[in-house]
């Protein structure tokens, strides 16, 4: 029993018993589930629906997800062109759904439950998949494979699933080369930072308790031996001194009453500093930059926008990035030699005079051609009738630097 209920609390069960939607109850004493998620040791699972509700785990979810999401997927042959329209990544992946919602779907399972899953609804002449669509992590169960060895279930006509288990969706059996399963290099969030989402979850319901019903900032009380009269003498002797008050900012307590502040400020209320704190620890838990969430946690005044993008690729994205990628270039999906890409130009692209400067070299170390530039820049190609009119960017001294200028000359 209890080692059951360790396997599904650490994620080290199979992926049935992890899975929301399989049917797996452990009978654990009241005095255990107390020590274990009271007493500080292993916080339970939150749920998505839970988690969402915290702002900083929204931010985080949308900044992963939807800047995944919203960039293209190609694929590229050995000669690293694009290929289109031939395999899964040539074209729409889901023809019903945007890929920027299939890929932001898939990379929010990769992020919270530390598993995604497609499901192939097509394949093409190559019987390479060219149609799929993303299944919730939430349907998805796997019963692993019992009194049957990896050699039998290979040859088993019987057996048509995969040699390590059968992938269930929607409580029904799906061949393991339908299936397309995403495994994240990152635990799941929702498990391993489940303390930090409910720490902010009752640190906003506190403070909007308080808001409901707030502290009073200050007491009265009367003074030894005075007699404080009867219930209706006490609000309208507290109507007063809130009418005075709104009218002079001085007030008046009579010799017959104490005034006594509670100490309580507004701010204190809101319990700032510790939701502050708990936005911290989601994003750390979550790999994002404590000021993309809010928290100023530098004294930094200006950093280059191309610079905090590629350090959010470099060390939040990237992992998810390898896992699609990585995931997607295998044989099952891809011949030998093609490869799945995403590409980040629009997404690291910098400021226009950085980008003309860029080209500038490229093209002269032979790293850009023309069309390749305009591709880049979102722009036509070029005519042959076009390019003749516009002549070679001949580079003259500049007047106010080292820096030669280009010029553009029209021929006649």
């Amino acid at each position: 029993m209890l080692v059951g209920f360790w396997q599904w609390l650490t994620g080290t069960g199979t992926q049935m018993e992890r899975s929301p939607s399989a049917s797996f109850e452990v009978d654990i004493p009241p005095e255990l589930m107390e020590a274990i998620t009271a007493g500080g040791v292993i916080a339970p699972r939150v749920s998505r629906t839970e988690a969402l509700q915290v702002p900083a785990v929204l931010r985080s979810r949308n900044l992963i997800a939807g800047t995944l999401g919203s960039l293209p997927v190609v694929t590229v042959d050995p000669k690293k062109n694009e290929v289109e329209g031939t395999y899964l990544l040539g074209g729409n992946i889901d023809p019903d759904v945007p890929n920027s919602v299939t890929m932001a779907h898939t990379v929010e399972d990769l992020l919270f439950e530390g598993i995604a899953w497609w499901r192939i609804t097509r394949f093409g002449w190559q019987e390479y998949p060219v149609q799929a669509r993303w299944v919730s992590a939430s349907m998805v169960s796997v019963q692993p494979v019992t009194g049957l060895t990896r050699s039998q279930s290979r040859t088993s006509p019987d057996h048509p699933f995969d040699v390590d288990g059968t992938v269930y969706i929607d409580g029904l059996p799906v061949p393991d080369r339908e299936v397309i399963r995403f495994d994240s290099p990152n635990p799941p969030l929702l498990r391993h930072a489940g303390r930090a989402i409910r720490t902010a979850l009752k640190l906003d319901t506190a403070a909007a308790l308080y808001s409901d019903d707030p502290l009073p900032l200050a007491v009265f009380t009367p003074k030894e031996g005075v007699d404080p009269g009867d219930e209706a003498d006490v609000q309208a002797m507290l109507d007063g001194w809130e009418d005075a008050r709104r009218r002079r900012a001085t007030g008046y307590v009579g010799a017959a009453l104490d005034y006594n502040a509670v100490g309580w400020s507004p701010e204190q209320l809101q319990l700032a500093d510790a939701r502050q704190h708990a936005v911290l620890e989601i994003a750390r838990a979550a790999g994002i930059d404590p000021e993309d969430l809010g928290v100023s946690t530098t004294s930094r005044t200006y950093q280059n926008s191309e610079q905090r993008r590629r350090d959010l690729l470099d060390f939040t994205l990237g992992v998810y990035v390898s896992a699609l990628q990585d995931r997607l270039s295998m044989r099952d999906i891809l011949p030998r030699g093609y490869q799945a890409k995403i590409k980040f130009d629009g997404f690291l692209r910098s400021d226009t005079k950085t980008r003309m400067e860029t080209y500038e070299i490229g093209k002269r170390v032979g790293a850009y051609t023309d069309d390749e530039i305009r591709d880049l820049e979102d722009r036509p190609r070029l005519t042959s009738a076009e390019k003749t009119r516009i002549a070679p960017l001949p580079s003259v001294p500049a007047t106010n630097g080292d820096r030669p200028m280009p010029v553009r000359e029209e021929q006649t």
